[in-house]
């Protein structure tokens, strides 16, 4: 065990558990209190093998950092604040929403209960506020934006973040975890939403981690359709080299009813593999906030910094159509819009990125 002195507050103590183990704990008194800290660390009680002997040397040396820390904060009056944010760490986030929801009395209450329902859809499990990172937040918004219309997503995410600030003073978090997290529009955010053809190439050749949700991010770049049309996407929907849905989104507005029609080019071809049984999904996706867990662990593999998602699929297969001369009216029939103001901005970021491309070619000097 680690050498301790006489100086030493906070101290490295072990305990017996079954099998030859200690269990490692932290010890001190204060305000004439008696207060302990389990570590999660076990070392061997009498180490016999060569291996035995190097885990519980390193094992120690972790302790004793931890130990040190807690000593600095012990000494600047933060160690009571710190261990009680431990604790509220794995604390149940979900049942916290549950408690603020119910005693929230505001004129919106409405709003945040179908913030909460969405929550619940998006989330379906209990889950505790360490869960509640930057990155899930991220999702969360990123999910509004593809289940909700018009300035909904916007709303809703507001709402949410309305509730995180006051979990936040509630001691959850030790800071908000949606603080750095823009709730602006979609068309104000597009163009940091949008794969080049390099970075679509640069996805297909690296590994994802998960095959169904590489080739269904990649067929939604090929036909521009969203996370929700391609989970119930059927067998069915597909004749030939066509694909007919009727879009989820659009479904009660459109006068078609979001019916939309799709070519599918060879390489939406080749994604979709083996026909199967008419009624059979073709692709088979987890849920969606472990689908886009999935791709930010692509998108790292494959050198790509933005923050991928469904929506980013389909904003790009938008893009390159704009990119690649196809015209709005065009573009707005393959995406389903019930407007072509919706279009409008993809053609927009197109000419954004070709004036890039252009200016990227380096001045000459006449």
């Amino acid at each position: 065990m680690a050498k301790q002195t006489t100086k030493q507050r906070v101290k490295l103590r072990e305990t017996p558990t079954a099998e030859n183990r200690l269990a490692l704990y932290l010890d001190w008194s204060k305000d004439n209190k008696r207060k302990r800290e389990y570590l999660n660390l076990v070392v061997y009680d009498k180490a016999k093998t060569v291996l035995e002997r190097h885990h519980n040397k390193e094992v120690y040396e972790k302790a004793e950092l931890m130990r040190a820390e807690r000593e600095r904060q012990f000494f600047s009056d933060e160690i009571d604040d710190i261990i009680e944010q431990k604790k509220t760490k794995n604390q149940d986030f979900t049942a916290y929403f549950e408690t603020y929801l119910a005693n929230y009395q505001k004129k919106d209450k409405r709003v945040m209960q179908g913030v909460y329902l969405h929550f619940k859809d998006f989330s379906p499990k209990h889950i505790t506020a360490k869960e509640i990172t930057e990155s899930f937040c991220y999702n969360f918004k990123d999910y509004l934006s593809d289940k909700l219309n018009g300035e909904s997503p916007q709303t809703y995410f507001a709402r949410f973040k309305k509730m995180l600030k006051q979990a936040t003073r509630d001691k959850l978090f030790r800071t908000f975890p949606a603080q750095d997290i823009k709730n602006d529009k979609v068309d104000e955010s597009l163009t940091k939403d949008v794969l080049t053809i390099e970075e679509v190439q640069a996805l297909a050749v690296a590994e994802c981690g998960n095959k169904e949700v590489k080739r269904a991010f990649l067929f939604a770049c090929n036909t521009g359709l969203r996370f929700v049309d391609i989970k119930a996407l059927q067998w069915k929907n597909i004749t030939g080299d066509v694909l007919t849905i009727e879009q989820s989104k659009t479904k009660d507005k459109a006068k078609d009813g979001g019916k939309a029609e799709i070519v599918l080019n060879p390489t939406a071809k080749e994604l979709l593999g083996t026909p199967a049984n008419k009624e059979d999904y073709v692709f088979k996706l987890p849920t969606h906030n472990a689908t886009l867990k999935n791709l930010g662990n692509w998108a790292k593999r494959a050198s790509i910094e933005k923050h991928i998602t469904f929506h980013v699929a389909r904003h790009s297969f938008g893009t390159l159509l704009a990119y690649y001369q196809t015209d709005i009216m065009t573009i707005s029939k393959l995406l389903g819009h019930t407007s072509l103001k919706h279009t409008a901005k993809y053609v927009r970021i197109s000419n954004e990125m070709k004036a890039k491309a252009v200016n990227a070619i380096p001045q000459i000097n006449l």
